[in-house]
C-alpha cells in the first residue's frame, strides 16, 4: 500500500506503466465538478468510478486480484482500514466477475481526504468509507488498473 500526495506521484510511475495515465488525469481534471459514474480512460484496463456516499462507523474489509486501486477522496474525509491480506480470514470467497473478496481482520486506520491518494495492491486488504468522527458525506474516485 502507498499513501502520498499528488505532487509526489511521479515517484511511483515505474511501478506500473498505467499509473502515469491516472496521475496525468488527476492533474488535469477537476473531479469535484464531474457527475458520479464510471469513466473509462483505457477501456477495462484503466477506468474509475466516481461515487458519493455517507461514511459509516464500520465497513467490510475487501481485497482484489485483477486490479490495483488508486483511491482519491475528492470531497470529505474518511478512514481507510488497511492490513496485509495474510493477516485476514476470508468471509466471502472471491467473486471473479466483481473482482472482490471480503475478509475479516484487525486493520490500521489511515486518514483519506482531498490532500492524498492511496494505492492498494492485491496483497492490501482495505476497508473504505469508515467515519472519522461522525458520518460524513464523501465524494471519491476509485481508479482501477488492470494488472498485466
Amino acid at each position: 500500500m502507498i499513501v502520498d500526495v499528488l505532487t509526489e506521484s511521479d515517484k511511483y510511475l515505474n511501478i506500473n506503466k498505467n499509473f502515469k495515465i491516472v496521475f496525468d488525469y488527476l492533474k488535469t481534471h477537476n473531479l469535484n465538478d464531474m457527475p458520479c459514474g464510471r469513466y473509462e480512460l483505457k477501456g477495462n484496463d484503466i477506468f474509475f468510478n466516481l461515487n458519493e456516499y455517507e461514511t459509516k462507523p464500520s465497513q467490510k474489509l475487501e481485497a482484489h486480484k485483477k486490479y490495483i486501486d488508486i483511491q482519491v477522496v475528492v470531497k470529505g474525509r474518511e478512514y481507510m482500514g488497511y492490513t496485509n491480506i495474510k493477516n485476514t480470514t476470508v468471509t466471502e470467497v472471491y467473486n471473479e466477475e466483481k473482482d472482490v473478496m471480503f475478509l475479516t481482520g484487525k486493520v490500521d486506520k489511515i486518514l483519506a481526504d482531498n490532500t492524498n491518494f492511496l494505492i492498494f495492491f492485491p496483497e492490501d486488504a482495505h476497508m473504505p468509507a469508515v467515519s472519522v468522527e461522525k458520518e460524513e458525506h464523501v465524494k471519491k474516485a476509485i481508479f482501477k488498473i488492470l494488472i498485466n
